[in-house]
C-alpha cells in the first residue's frame, strides 16, 4: 500500500499575485495536498475508494476507519479495514490496512465488515468487526455473517481471537458498535440484525472487553425500527451535554443517515421531525465525539451510471460537525478547521467580465455564466434573501461555455415550493431536472437573509445552509467547467458572493 503523506498547516495560505495586482486571482493558492474529502488510498495515481466509516478519536488523534473498496482474487474476497488519521481534517495520512481479509473459502473472514474500536479500563485496544462470508453456509459456517475481536496497543497492528465467534440468529447480524456503562460499569455491544422480520439493533453486555463470546449476554432489542422494517446499519450510540443519541442509516428507500434522541438512558426515544444527518450522498454515518467536540463520519458514494447515475458503493469521505440546539437538535455544519484552511479570498467573474459579487432575479427563468470552476478546493459563501416562492433557485454546474440563461448538467437547488434544499444531475431543460439525486427538508421564509456555506473538491460538493442542515451530492461534470447562479420562478437577492481557496 502506498502512504500518502500531507503537509500540515503552518501558518496562514498566501496569495500569490502578479506584480501590481489589486484583486486576488483565482487558482492562486497552493493548498499543498489538502483534501476534504479524501478516498481511502492510492494505487499509483488511481484513488481506491473507502464504504462504511468507523471513527475512533484517541489522543488528539481521529483515526478514520474505513471498509477500502478493494477485492482479492476473487469476489468471495474483499473490503480489507484500513485507516486514515487527521488531526485537523484538512491533512490526512493513509495509514494503510489495519486488518485483512483472510483468502480462504472457509474463513468467517473472506470478507469484513463495519465494526468498531473501543478502548478498555488498561489502555488496551479492542477492535469487534464484522466477518463475512457470501458461501458461509454452505461451507459449513453457521451463519454468514458474525461478530468478530481483535486487540491492539498501537490501533494499527491487530490481533485477531481466531476463537471469537459471536452469531446472531440468521445472516443479517452486523456493525457492532461498543460502548462503556461506567453507572453499571459494563460493556455494551449495539448489533444491526433482524427480529421477525423487521430491521432492530440488538444490545450485548460483558463485564470485559475480553470476554468470549460466551460470556457476552444477550439484552434483547436495543431500538426497534419505528419508521419500516429495513436494516438499520452502522449504529452509534453518544451522550452529549445530556442527551443520548442513537444513529444509524436506513438500508431502503431513503437511504439517509438517521438519529434518534432520549433525554436519559432508560427514557423514551424520541425524533424530531428532520431525523437526519445530509442526505443520500452521506451514507452510514456514524458519530464520534472530539473532546468537547461532536462530528459525524460518512461517505459520498460514486455514481453507478457516470454523471446522470445514483449513488452507488464506495466513495470518498465526508465530515461535518455537530451543532446541538437547546432542545437537543443536530444540525450538521462545516468544520471549523476546513473553514480557516480556506479562507484565503480569489475572484471569480461574470462572462461580462465582472466580479461575481452579487445578482438579482425578478421571477421567470434567468441565470448569469461565469468563468470555469478552478481546480482547487474551493469555498463560496453569500447570503440569500427570497421575496415569492414560485420555484427554486441556486447554482449550476456543469456548462459548457460562459453562457447566460442556461443551466448546466447538475444543479443545487433551493427549493422554496416544496421547502426542501435538493440536488440534480440529470438536468435537460429548465423545465425538465430530472429525478433528485439527493434533497433535505427546509422551510423558507419570505424576506429572511440565509447564509450558505458550500465547499468543493473535485466531484464532491456539500452545501451548509443557515446552520441548519447540509447536502452532499457528486457531480462529475462539474470539474474545469463554467457554472452559474439561476432563478426559476422566484424573485430573489444573492449577495456577498465570495470565493475561497
Amino acid at each position: 500500500m502506498k502512504k500518502k503523506w500531507v503537509v500540515p498547516i503552518i501558518a496562514a495560505m498566501a496569495c500569490v499575485c502578479a506584480v501590481g495586482c489589486s484583486a486576488p486571482k483565482k487558482n492562486s493558492v497552493e493548498q499543498d495536498g489538502k483534501s476534504v474529502f479524501p478516498v481511502s488510498a492510492y494505487d499509483e495515481s488511481l484513488p481506491i475508494s473507502m464504504g462504511d466509516v468507523m471513527p475512533f478519536y484517541d489522543n488528539g488523534v481521529m483515526n478514520i476507519y474505513h471498509l477500502q473498496n478493494h477485492t482479492g482474487s476473487n469476489s468471495l474476497f474483499y473490503h480489507p479495514v484500513s485507516r486514515l488519521t487527521t488531526t485537523d481534517y484538512v491533512n490526512y495520512r493513509d495509514e494503510g490496512i489495519s486488518l485483512d481479509f483472510v483468502e480462504e473459502v472457509a474463513s468467517v473472514d473472506a470478507a469484513l465488515g463495519t465494526g468498531s474500536v473501543i478502548k478498555d479500563k488498561d489502555g488496551m485496544y479492542h477492535f469487534f468487526y464484522t466477518g463475512h462470508n457470501d458461501n458461509g453456509q454452505s461451507e459449513g459456517l453457521k451463519f454468514n455473517e458474525v461478530v468478530r475481536h481483535a486487540t491492539s496497543t498501537d490501533l494499527q497492528n491487530w490481533f485477531k481471537d481466531e476463537e471469537f465467534n459471536l452469531y446472531g440468529y440468521e445472516n443479517d447480524f452486523r456493525d457492532p458498535y461498543l460502548y462503556y456503562d461506567s453507572d453499571e460499569d459494563v460493556y455494551n455491544m449495539l448489533v444491526t440484525t433482524r427480529d421477525y422480520g423487521k430491521g432492530v439493533i440488538k444490545r450485548y453486555s460483558a463485564s470485559s472487553l475480553d470476554a468470549t463470546w460466551q460470556e457476552w449476554n444477550d439484552e434483547g432489542v436495543f431500538f426497534y425500527n419505528d419508521d419500516g422494517d429495513y436494516n438499520m446499519e452502522c449504529p452509534s450510540y453518544i451522550e452529549y451535554n445530556g442527551f443520548y443519541y442513537l444513529a444509524y442509516s436506513e438500508q431502503g428507500e431513503n437511504r439517509v443517515t438517521h438519529y434518534r434522541y432520549r433525554k436519559g438512558k432508560d427514557g423514551e426515544w424520541k425524533k424530531f421531525e428532520r431525523d437526519s444527518i445530509d442526505a443520500s450522498g452521506f451514507y452510514a454515518g456514524r458519530l464520534e465525539k472530539a473532546g468537547d467536540r461532536l462530528f459525524a463520519f460518512a461517505w459520498c458514494a460514486n455514481l453507478s451510471a457516470g454523471s446522470t447515475g445514483d449513488f452507488d458503493w464506495g466513495g470518498n469521505l465526508v465530515a461535518h460537525e455537530i451543532k446541538q440546539l437547546s432542545d437537543g437538535e443536530l444540525c450538521a455544519v462545516m468544520v471549523s478547521e476546513v473553514k480557516d484552511a480556506f479562507s484565503t479570498e480569489v475572484n471569480y467573474n461574470f462572462i461580462d467580465g465582472n466580479s461575481i459579487e452579487k445578482v438579482s432575479f425578478d421571477g421567470g427563468f434567468a441565470a448569469r455564466g461565469a468563468e470555469r470552476l478552478g481546480t482547487n478546493i474551493t469555498r463560496i459563501n453569500f447570503t440569500f434573501s427570497v421575496e415569492n416562492f414560485g420555484g427554486n433557485f441556486g447554482m449550476t454546474f456543469g456548462l459548457d461555455g460562459k453562457f447566460d440563461n442556461r443551466l448546466g448538467s447538475a444543479a443545487v437547488a433551493f427549493d422554496t415550493v416544496n421547502s426542501k434544499l435538493v440536488c440534480y444531475n440529470n438536468i435537460s431543460s429548465v423545465v425538465r431536472y430530472g429525478a433528485p439525486l439527493a434533497s433535505v427538508p427546509f422551510a423558507y421564509t419570505a424576506g429572511k437573509d440565509y447564509v450558505v456555506d458550500i465547499i468543493i473538491e473535485d466531484e464532491i460538493i456539500t452545501v451548509y445552509l443557515d446552520d441548519t442542515v447540509c447536502l452532499t451530492a457528486r457531480f462529475p461534470e462539474m470539474k474545469r467547467k463554467n457554472f452559474a447562479f439561476y432563478s426559476n420562478g422566484n424573485k430573489v437577492n444573492f449577495k456577498g458572493i465570495t470565493f475561497y481557496e
